[in-house]
């Protein structure tokens, strides 16, 4: 039977309190508990505070105040021994120190002693042994009368041992007090913690039992409601709680199966579009991190690396191509050139397959399960997918994504991924352009080979390789003979072509590891690698023959070059020394009569290399 709020139950049994009872109840229970506690801590504290500690705090004052009443005897006996063998009146500073510390020690001791009648007697003796010490012998010793004949030392000494000995058992007697009244102090706080123990495990047991009728009568409705609002929060929206309790709880309870049926009829609406942002959300995210890594980079390959990576991650691709526009806007040619993916064409024509196709119209082309090409608004199944990649109004390119199945794709796919082409775009035209202006600025406008500007940079580097791994490296200097007079007779435009044909010649006849340069006007260099002198020579001599062929006959008859060659010096290992050596010795085959070659007559010292010069 419930009982009735309205109602006074003071008399009813425990099950038909009101909670409200029930806790009024179990408070005053607790506070009388919690008062007996505070009352039996706060006197075993007064007993000790007022009787225990202070007894023990003056012993153990006591026990330092014979220590150094000790000390200062020791420094007494010391200073006056010290004066006797010595006759030296400093000693006695030590003597007047001793007294006056022994005099403060001894009030002190008698301020804490006094009240023990255990302790009267050893410090009795003790004090008459110090007395009779300082009276027989010490007032005597420190006595500075040159007429006087000092007291003996033995006898001072015998003194000093009786007056130590009465200090040891006065000094015992008070470290066994001192532990006596630590073991009592002690015994008071074992008993004060075994009260307040067992007052809090009274209200331990209270607690339980108030505990137990709480659970009965509230608790587990209450638990049971909670539990079924966890599950709400967890998603369970099918789950119902069984009413139970008073009839407020059990009011609580229908409420919320009703508010719980409602939403899960709301949740079912919500869910297919909450799943569609959050993937909408992620993509955009993967958009701006992709954006943000290949924006950040200048370098082409690792712009391409990253859109291809980012492409493939936003939309699960198992194939990407980043096609980009040749230079006569004809072709898409693979930024990766294949080397990714063996399937896939180095170059498409514009208008032709997915790729051309989407370039060529300037719109986004889909690749239908069976090979067909569509422009197309509406989405479904498809197995590729390809953007133009446009900056500004200007298509540079195409992004080509393929799955291994077709597959149904979204509008928010498609517009993801069309976001991404455009950061994609920007940042590829912008690597490409940064990649042409640095080709351009180390290239020779005439003969397209690499400037002075190049030279400078490779001569620094190749030089300081040779000298940290003692490799060999050669340098072959070349000019036209009579070239001003060529120009004189044929005009200068004929002699840009004749150094635009030099030019082939020269680059027909380096390595893939060697570099040919325009030096300046009609004089011309090679950068030879892992090349010593001698093989340096041979290379010359044949480039010399080319050149003497190749200007045999035609419009340009007659054009030869004379040549020098140096070899790298670990004594001179600077850039400038290794040209002028190759320049100096380019000069001698022009005094010798020119289309020649010549060795720099300077010796290599190169650790680990032979001299073949």
């Amino acid at each position: 039977m419930r009982s009735n709020p309205g109602v006074d139950t003071s008399a009813s049994t425990p099950d038909d309190r009101t909670l409200a009872q029930q806790l009024s109840r179990a408070f005053t229970t607790f506070g009388a508990l919690v008062a007996s506690g505070f009352f039996i801590t706060a006197l075993t504290y007064t007993i000790s505070w007022g009787y225990l500690t202070p007894e023990a705090a003056r012993c153990r004052v006591a026990v330092r105040a014979e220590s150094a009443a000790n000390a200062a005897m020791i420094d007494e006996e010391n200073g006056l021994r010290g004066f006797l063998m010595t006759r030296d009146e400093r000693f006695l500073d030590a003597y007047a120190r001793g007294m006056v510390a022994l005099a403060r020690a001894n009030e002190i001791l008698t301020a804490n002693t006094g009240l023990a009648s255990e302790l009267a007697m050893p410090m009795l003796a003790a004090r008459l042994a110090e007395e009779k010490w300082t009276e027989r012998w010490a007032l005597a010793a420190a006595d500075t009368r040159a007429e006087l004949v000092p007291p003996s030392m033995l006898e001072g000494k015998t003194l000093f041992d009786a007056y130590r000995t009465d200090e040891a058992t006065f000094a015992a007697a008070l470290d066994e007090r001192s532990d006596a009244l630590s073991r009592r102090e002690q015994r008071v706080i074992l008993a004060r913690v075994t009260l307040v123990l067992g007052v809090f495990l009274a209200v331990f047991f209270l607690a339980v039992r108030q505990h137990g009728a709480l659970r009965d009568s509230i608790v587990g409705p209450v638990a049971a409601l909670l539990r079924h609002i966890g599950r709400v929060r967890d998603g369970q929206l099918e789950a119902t709680v069984a009413p139970a309790g008073a009839r407020d709880l059990r009011q609580l309870g229908e409420g919320l199966n009703e508010m719980v049926r409602a939403l899960a009829a709301a949740q079912g609406s919500a869910a297919s579009r909450d799943e569609m942002l959050r993937e909408h959300s992620v993509r955009l995210r993967q958009i701006l991190e992709a954006s943000r890594e290949f924006s950040e980079s200048l370098n082409l390959a690792y712009v391409v690396g990253s859109v291809l990576e980012s492409t493939a991650a936003v939309g699960g691709y198992e194939r990407v191509i980043v096609w980009l526009m040749d230079d006569g806007e004809k072709r898409l040619v693979n930024a990766r050139e294949s080397s990714t993916d063996a399937s896939a064409d180095a170059a498409v024509e514009m208008g032709h397959g997915l790729a051309g196709r989407a370039a060529k119209a300037g719109r986004i082309t889909f690749e239908g399960p069976t090979g067909q090409v569509r422009f197309a608004d509406t989405v479904g199944l498809v197995r590729a997918i390809a953007i133009p990649l446009i900056v500004g109004a200007r298509v540079v390119g195409a992004l080509e994504a393929r799955h291994a199945e077709a597959r149904v794709v979204t509008t928010q796919s498609i517009e993801v991924l069309e976001m991404l082409a455009t950061h994609a775009a920007t940042a590829i035209e912008s690597a490409r352009l940064h990649e042409l202006t640095e080709e351009r600025s180390q290239i020779d406008a005439l003969t397209h080979l690499s400037n002075r500007r190049r030279l400078d940079s490779d001569l620094d580097a190749e030089c300081k390789r040779c000298v940290r791994y003692a490799r060999p490296l050669s340098f072959v200097m070349l000019d036209v003979d009579h070239f001003k007079a060529f120009n004189d007779a044929h005009g200068h435009p004929a002699g840009d072509t004749a150094l635009q044909e030099l030019a082939d010649v020269i680059a027909g006849c380096v390595r893939t590891t060697d570099t040919a340069f325009r030096y300046g006007g009609e004089e011309f260099c090679v950068l030879l690698r892992e090349t010593t002198g001698a093989d340096a020579l041979s290379f010359a001599e044949r480039v010399r023959q080319r050149i003497e062929t190749r200007f045999a006959t035609g419009p340009s008859a007659g054009i030869t070059a004379s040549f020098g060659v140096a070899e790298f010096l670990a004594a001179a290992p600077m850039p400038r020394s290794l040209v002028e050596a190759a320049d100096a010795a380019m000069y001698e085959s022009k005094h010798a009569g020119r289309n020649r070659v010549t060795l720099s007559p300077v010796k290599p010292f190169v650790s680990g290399l032979s001299n073949t010069g």
